[in-house]
């Protein structure tokens, strides 16, 4: 720690919504301003700018060469308000590691940054305990089962954005961008207006989910950014299939159903034209009638047509559409971490797939709610690839680490202890099907 400050760069690492790499704080022991610092390539350290802790005002450094997505970022409310939590880490750590009591270190990180906290009555995740009353049905038992479920042990204080590696730029490199969004059901409704379309749209780099007309972007509880692996493709499928109908069930099939739709006069009509129908070819319909009856009556298919004349019934065969398939992903990737820093990232990438995947349960309710959902998206100098597939709302299927890719158990690094290669396989499965009408009009991208 130099001279003046409480931190170092590369000490509290830390990532944050918008900004690209590992950022570090290092903080003025008088005036509590806080320099941010990035890890470049090289394990090089590149100062960001500083943020006036006091008025929460950032000002960035001349020649770190920002976007402009990343200073809107670096002067977002809730990103500031990550930093000053993690300048009061460095500060209390800093004070406790030159003799003070952490009650000291303590009033001190409060002295120079003054973090927000939560203060509201509610959850200890910092979300204010004032929660909004559910809107929609007003029955009462359905109101009960939402408030017992409201509270749910389920995490959401992720790190905003990671980033394998630390050194990639998204405004040069393409990559694939994993977004955790917390689950929400569809509901009961069946109109257009009900149905959520769960597309996946782009902003700023960032994959959000869509609801109708574009409304009510879902919460991003963090992104994983990764180079865009070998071996991606996409399948898309319906579901048809054979369908075969002989003339006589298609002549019952027409007088049952003439009867239920019509009532009785209707059903006796469609009866009495099916009989005239029979009537012009009495011989074979008394002989193909004869056989399938027969066969229903053994309860067998004896084949009585096919032994007694070489004949089968005419079976109409069609090939009919079934409905739509669902899709699914899968993705490859190989973590390789060069530093420590780099070792704390892909530890953190590993947790976070399990983690999100994983059934949520409630602590007042004898039920089990959904997981956390994905919103995928290929980006090419951070907006969506125009030739790669786009992606709808996405559940996790499959989670599965091999911890020793290389076929030996090797580890690097004296504080951090990580295995040398990590290879992870993820198996995706949208929530819904395509539609034509997801595809639009728009001809410059490959869509779905």
């Amino acid at each position: 720690m130099a001279a003046g400050t409480y931190g170092e760069p590369g000490k509290n690492p830390f990532t944050i919504k918008g900004v690209d790499g590992v950022l570090s704080p290092v903080v003025n022991s008088t005036t509590g301003v806080t320099q941010i610092y990035r890890l470049g390539v090289l394990n090089q350290y590149q100062s960001l700018g500083t943020i006036n802790t006091k008025t929460n005002k950032f000002t960035p450094d001349p020649n770190a060469n920002l976007t402009n997505i990343e200073r809107k970022a670096l002067s977002d409310a809730n990103n500031i308000k990550e930093i000053k939590n993690k300048a009061t880490e460095a500060v209390s750590r800093g004070v406790q590691a030159a003799g003070g009591s952490p009650e000291a270190a303590q009033a001190t990180a409060n002295k120079l940054i003054s973090p927000n906290k939560a203060n509201t009555p509610g959850g200890t995740d910092g979300t204010s305990g004032n929660s909004k009353p559910s809107e929609g049905k007003d029955q009462q038992s359905d109101k009960l089962l939402k408030d017992a479920l409201k509270e749910v042990k389920s995490r959401t204080n992720y790190d905003q954005s990671l980033v394998y590696p630390i050194g990639l730029r998204l405004e040069h490199q393409d990559c694939i961008k994993f977004s955790v969004v917390k689950y929400s059901a569809s509901g009961l409704g069946l109109d257009e207006a009900a149905r959520k379309e769960r597309r996946v749209a782009v902003n700023s780099g960032i994959p959000e989910i869509m609801t109708e007309e574009g409304k009510n972007k879902r919460e991003v509880l963090t992104t994983i950014t990764l180079p865009i692996p070998g071996g991606i493709s996409d399948s898309n499928t319906v579901d048809w299939s054979s369908n075969s109908l002989d003339e006589i069930t298609r002549g019952l099939a027409n007088v049952a159903q003439s009867a239920i739709a019509g009532g009785g006069p209707a059903g006796a009509e469609a009866a009495k034209s099916e009989f005239e129908n029979a009537s012009k070819n009495a011989p074979d319909f008394q002989i193909a009638a004869a056989s399938k009856f027969t066969q229903a009556a053994l309860g067998q298919n004896a084949g009585i047509l096919q032994r007694q004349y070489g004949a089968v019934l005419n079976p109409n065969m069609e090939l009919l559409f079934n409905g739509p398939q669902l899709r699914s992903f899968g993705f490859t990737f190989r973590l390789s971490p060069r530093s420590e820093q780099e070792a704390i990232v892909v530890r953190k990438i590993l947790r976070y797939f399990k983690q999100a995947m994983s059934t949520k349960r409630s602590t007042a309710a004898l039920l089990l709610q959904a997981p956390h959902t994905f919103a995928i998206s290929y980006l090419s100098s951070n907006k969506q690839h125009p030739y790669l597939n786009k992606f709808k709302e996405c559940a996790l299927t499959s989670c599965n680490v091999n911890y020793t890719p290389d076929g030996n158990y090797m580890t690097f690094g004296a504080n951090e202890p990580s295995m040398t290669s990590y290879e992870l396989t993820l198996q995706f499965q949208e929530l819904v099907p395509l539609f034509d009408d997801d595809y639009g009009d728009d001809n410059n991208n490959v869509g779905y």
